[in-house]
């Protein structure tokens, strides 16, 4: 009896040990399974209807996104991306309006490079644009514009007399303030913004902003109250004549990347591309080596796990964990996340858009 009772404690220890080995070797497994089973991200390009160079770009949702550019163009989408409509300002004005911001299907904000510098706003799809600024000083160009609400924003241009040019407004963008001189931030001689993509200016929160110089020295300006005051830090990436920061963005108050680069070299484009932060742009650090993007870029956006970046000949999608940016087919001058984190949209040369899926 006693033995019987043994060898059936023992193999019911052995089938128990058997059962265990069993779970953990089939989570194991689909552990395994998951980490090769990653999404992999690729562009699925659209036809806009249109040739410009879209270097504006705001998606609203999955459904609506905007994108401005060359020649007066702005078209919008409602459906995905299915199709493109071309709402542009009118023929009479071939400006070049290399920043937008969309709120809904209806409403847009639209900011010129160049003289004369403008403001259209449309609140009924583009069929109408009402101008709300106009600055025709020899000299102004302005580079970026972003919102911390549908009221409050923020544009800048390169410096004048020694200072940035800063505008804000409070009432969704029927009217702006010109920022008063000795509270604009200091540049250096010879520095600027990049209007690449409309994202060297970026805004977070209620009252956080950042902007993004090149030339002498790759700086960044920032203030945590809405513009009225600024620090400056300089960050680790390629300065130069064509080089410097030409796209910033932060997943919340303390962790951003700033991301540029040389535009003459583009994929050839070599050295110091990318730079983070972990304390709100007071200090900037380079990436492990290896851990650069495959050339030039001059748009970036986080998505999920995700950080996207673009240039005009190349892309890249670097994922959270891994060591290195991946490269994807695509040729984009700006990409944008939607406001309700639910899509990403990109834009470029010659009318060029796509939208990301996953396979």
């Amino acid at each position: 009896m006693t033995n019987t009772f043994s060898i059936f404690f023992i193999m019911k220890s052995l089938y128990f040990l058997l059962l265990l080995f069993t779970l953990s070797f089939s989570a194991s497994l689909q552990g395994q399974d998951s980490s090769q089973g990653k999404r992999t991200p690729y562009w699925v390009s659209q036809e806009s209807g249109v040739k410009a160079g879209l270097r504006g770009l705001s998606a609203v949702s999955d459904q609506v996104a905007w994108a401005s550019g060359s020649g007066g163009t702005v078209i919008r989408t409602i459906d995905g991306g299915k199709t493109w409509q071309d709402v542009s300002v009118p023929v009479v004005d071939k400006l070049d309006y290399r920043d937008i911001e969309a709120f809904d299907e209806n409403t847009a904000i639209i900011l010129s490079a160049g003289l004369p510098a403008v403001i259209y706003k449309t609140t009924d799809g583009g069929q109408y644009w009402e101008q709300k600024f106009l600055r025709t000083v020899e000299g102004t160009f302005y580079d970026a514009m972003d919102f911390w609400n549908d009221k409050e924003g923020i544009a800048f241009g390169d410096a004048m007399d020694g200072r940035l040019l800063i505008l804000r407004t409070f009432d969704g963008g029927d009217t702006w303030e010109e920022l008063p001189f000795d509270q604009r931030p200091v540049a250096i001689d010879g520095q600027g913004g990049f209007a690449a993509s409309g994202t060297c200016l970026r805004t977070y929160g209620d009252s956080h902003v950042w902007i993004g110089l090149g030339g002498p020295e790759s700086s960044v300006h920032y203030s945590s109250d809405k513009g009225e005051t600024w620090s400056k830090s300089v960050a680790p990436i390629n300065s130069g004549d064509a080089a410097g920061i030409f796209s910033i963005q932060f997943r919340d108050e303390m962790n951003g990347i700033a991301i540029g680069g040389d535009y003459r070299g583009d994929s050839l484009s070599v050295g110091k591309k990318v730079a983070f932060t972990r304390d709100g742009g007071a200090t900037w650090n380079n990436v492990m080596k290896g851990m650069e993007p495959n050339g030039y870029r001059s748009g970036m956006d986080f998505f999920e796990e995700f950080v996207f970046v673009v240039g005009r000949e190349s892309a890249d999608f670097y994922r959270q964990g891994e060591r290195a940016y991946t490269p994807m087919e695509g040729a984009y001058y700006a990409v944008s996340t939607s406001k309700d984190g639910k899509a990403v949209y990109a834009s470029g040369p010659r009318g060029t858009v796509g939208k990301i899926a996953f396979k």
